[in-house]
């Protein structure tokens, strides 16, 4: 037989015993012996025709490359070695560092999985390698080992970032379970990082495309004020994300005609934003020389089949002002946010009003008209003005105490805009469109 004698034990093989556990039986001898702080002292008996050999198969290529790498960190040559055995046999890739310097220069290079880093080292303990590395970043995982068997040691070293801890004299199958379970934590970190990383890539990709549709829609509004002799005429559009429901759109179906449209979708953001898309592009489509009471029936029927399939609404004042004779004809479906300041600071509204577009299929729209007088102005604000001042809410009409005779269209405007930055937050897209018609000399003295 072969007899391993160490001073703290006695390893012995002998025919048909299996290599492995006589291994097994040397590593725990030698370790205790180390531990205990004897000298060691073996002795071995060559009786046997052949030294038994580790058996084991080689590993293919792709599994050395998968094998997690594991760095053995202790000023002990010995325990080192013999980690490092438990460690290979367990199918692990295993290095040594004797020092925390040494340490530290081979895990900045990268590639290490697990770390196992003895506490009390000379020079640079073990709390001041876990605390550079942690420095570094989250990795390699990092299990800590200590003689001194004090929970609260162990406690510290969780504290400074550690992710386990093993107690010494280290037993064979305490240390697989932990650094089993250690490897476990960090492959799910791996893969919540990725994640991370993929969503953040999504991310930036869908706030590059908001952006991109946010620049679409604000060139959909008019770019450039029309020039109306005798009026002039303001808007501003703020949606409460990069994206929104509220839109306003002029053109002139004819020399003396402007067709003025007002509009709010229901609910915010990209859904909102791509009906409204389509609801301002079908009142273009629709708003001839005809009047606002037809082109509304015209933009029902082309709208109604898509808003009640998407269970959605929009809130629309449609209107035509005739320069020659400064009437202003006008259909409220369902808006109702909306008002004449006439000069001297009276207020009609906009009477009659409708159902907002894809409530009903028939509704009946009426058309209301009205003369534009010198200093009259024609105020369209959508509900984005209403969250921040609850007393508007209730009555609208509030905001003829802000206005003063003789305001041009982008006084109004500038003030009405205002005032959510006095009274609170944004929360809903912001719309106000302001038609004026010009005070005559006469009228100014």
């Amino acid at each position: 037989p072969l007899r391993v004698t160490f001073s703290a034990g006695v390893a012995e093989w002998s025919l048909g015993m299996d290599t492995g556990s006589l291994l097994e039986k040397a590593d725990t001898a030698l370790y205790q012996a180390k531990n205990q702080g004897r000298n060691l002292v073996v002795i071995a008996d060559t009786h046997s025709v052949q030294v038994p050999q580790r058996r084991t198969l080689p590993p293919s290529p792709s599994q050395t490359y998968q094998a997690p790498v594991v760095l053995v960190v202790d000023d002990d040559p010995n325990i080192c070695r013999l980690l490092q055995i438990w460690l290979v046999d367990a199918g692990y890739r295993v290095e040594i560092a004797q020092s925390g310097f040494e340490a530290l220069q081979r895990i900045v290079q990268g590639g290490i999985d697990v770390a196992l880093i003895d506490i009390l080292m000379p020079e640079l303990s073990g709390i001041d390698v876990l605390d550079q590395i942690r420095r570094i970043g989250p990795e390699p995982a990092v299990i800590m080992t200590t003689a001194f068997g004090s929970e609260q040691i162990a406690v510290n070293a969780i504290r400074h970032g550690a992710d386990d801890y093993l107690r010494k004299p280290i037993d064979r199958q305490e240390l697989l379970v932990v650094l089993e379970r250690t490897l476990t934590n960090l492959r799910l970190q791996r893969e919540n990082a990725a994640l991370q990383r993929r969503l953040e890539q999504k991310r930036r990709e869908l706030e590059a495309e908001i952006k991109h549709a946010a620049q679409i829609q604000a060139e959909m509004l008019p770019q450039q004020m029309p020039r109306l002799p005798g009026y002039t005429i303001a808007a501003r559009c703020i949606p409460a994300r990069d994206v929104g429901g509220d839109f306003y759109d002029w053109h002139f179906p004819a020399p003396h005609l402007l067709n003025l449209t007002f509009g709010d979708v229901m609910g915010k953001g990209m859904s909102a934003a791509l009906l409204m898309t389509t609801t301002r592009a079908v009142i273009r489509s629709v708003a001839r020389e005809t009047s606002p009471e037809v082109n509304m029936r015209y933009a029902v029927n082309a709208l109604y089949a898509d808003l009640d399939r998407t269970s959605s609404f929009v809130t629309l004042c449609h209107s035509q002002l005739n320069l020659n004779t400064h009437t202003l004809a006008f259909v409220d479906a369902g808006h109702g946010l909306g008002f004449i300041r006439r000069h001297g600071g009276q207020f009609d509204r906009l009477e009659p009003r409708g159902a907002p577009l894809g409530i009903f299929s028939q509704e009946p729209y009426r058309q209301g008209e009205t003369v534009l007088n010198p200093g009259d102005a024609f105020i369209l604000f959508s509900d984005g003005l209403l969250d921040p001042w609850p007393a508007l809410a209730k009555d609208p009409f509030l905001i003829n105490e802000l206005l003063e005779d003789g305001m041009r269209a982008t006084a109004i405007v500038d003030r009405l805009l205002a005032l959510p930055a006095l009274l609170g937050p944004l929360t809903d897209d912001l719309t106000v469109v302001v038609l004026v018609r010009d005070l005559t000399p006469e009228d100014s003295v």
